[in-house]
């Protein structure tokens, strides 16, 4: 286990993390785990390791969408299919608290790597498992990626407009699995820190998306009485107004923001108007209030707009571009990003994490790895000579940066 200890800032620090994994979910939860001091380990294939290093905008090898989810690890590339790879992973596991993967199933047991051994070995491990569709079903087998699950977990219909349904255009079934996974982790080191053991963990893309969209996007699909009264659904709620130069969110909700809407525009008279004068009003007649206020700020500067509305309390907010969140003030001003000087891609622009610890804002100091930079470091960790590690990597079993 890891030796040094925790601190109020640093919850995590002594914890030991490795990572098996491809893509999104994992490599995004440990990074999570490694902001808040843990020591993540990834564990790579030797050749290219992790498909996502070529991904997107990117530099020598690495995409920026690699840097943005493994920030904080050690890189560790070997041949998983080779006994002596096995081997020497099974040295690390055995001094590790947690172990993540996202592998189909069967993989871990056919590469000596599957919970139950290597939880034989070290009870104290948390070993994380994570599927597309879980661990049974017709599809338990099948490959998965973001776009399947959100067409399979609702996202798309939810999102569908006229011309039908729509994605999320971003990475949202990997992302809440990975802080699906952050929360499972740290509840699991709690548990442990009573019982004096660790545990096996189920996680599926398929049902931490579903019971991530369920509270709103599945609310008319919730009440099962005959004599329920079901109004539009929230995601109807999310309207954009366009302006004479660009677009605002207004999320009015209360009484109060209504009016305050309708003074802004000029029109007082539809907060008289039964159908619209209480928010059950307004539920059962939402279509017909979006149809009164259509266009309604076109006239209006975007400026303009959201002075108005904010001098009358209503929550409102330009929508910005990716380049104009990076200039927004509020953003600025909580400090939400940061930089960082990278050995291979030269300087980067981060999110920093968004906990804060005795309110303290920290970074995740060490940046992403390149492929298999740390192997020999770990290698020597493990006990093994200058000689083995140079046999290792003459084999094919070990690959260093």
């Amino acid at each position: 286990m890891g030796t040094n200890e925790a601190t109020l800032q640093q919850p995590l620090k002594g914890i030991r993390v490795v990572e098996f994994s491809t893509m999104i979910t994992a490599s995004l939860a440990t990074m999570i785990l490694a902001a808040q001091g843990a020591e993540v380990i990834k564990v790579e294939p030797v050749g290219i390791g992790d498909v996502m290093r070529f991904i997107g905008s990117q530099k020598k090898g690495i995409s920026a969408l690699f840097a943005n989810c493994n920030r904080g690890k050690r890189s560790l590339a070997v041949n998983l299919k080779d006994p002596a790879g096995q081997e020497m992973v099974q040295r690390l596991v055995a001094d590790a608290d947690v172990l993540v993967h996202n592998y189909r199933a069967g993989v871990m047991d056919r590469l000596n790597l599957g919970s139950e051994r290597l939880r034989q070995a070290n009870a104290n491990l948390i070993y994380v498992a994570l599927t597309g569709f879980g661990k049974t079903g017709p599809k338990m087998h099948d490959p998965a990626y973001d776009h399947v699950i959100q067409a399979l977990t609702g996202y798309t219909g939810v999102q569908a407009d006229g011309s039908g349904p729509q994605f999320m255009k971003t990475v949202v079934a990997d992302k809440i699995t990975a802080y699906t996974t952050c929360q499972g982790i740290t509840a699991a080191l709690l548990a442990r820190a009573t019982t004096g053991v660790g545990q096996h963990i189920d996680i599926s893309m398929l049902q931490a998306s579903l019971f991530f969209l369920w509270p709103d996007g599945m609310m008319n699909e919730t009440l099962l009485a005959d004599d329920v009264t079901q109004f539009v659904p929230m995601a109807d709620y999310y309207q954009t107004s366009a302006t004479l130069d660009g677009h605002i969110s207004i999320a009015a909700a209360t009484d109060g923001h209504w009016q305050g809407v309708c003074k802004v525009i000029g029109r007082p008279e539809i907060m008289e108007d039964p159908r619209f004068n209480s928010i059950f009003a307004r539920s059962a007649n939402f279509a017909v209030l979006l149809s009164e206020i259509a266009g309604a700020f076109e006239h209006m500067t975007t400026r303009e707009a959201l002075a108005a509305l904010s001098a009358c309390d209503v929550p409102c907010g330009e929508c910005l571009t990716p380049a104009g969140v990076i200039e927004n003030s509020q953003v600025n001003a909580v400090g939400a990003l940061g930089t960082q000087e990278h050995p291979l891609l030269g300087p980067l622009r981060t999110a920093m994490p968004p906990v804060q610890f005795e309110g303290v804002q920290h970074d995740i100091e060490r940046p992403c790895p390149a492929h298999g930079e740390h192997s020999a470091e770990i290698a020597r960790e493990l006990g093994l000579e200058a000689g083995d590690i140079a046999a290792l990597v003459e084999a094919g079993t070990l690959s260093t940066a």
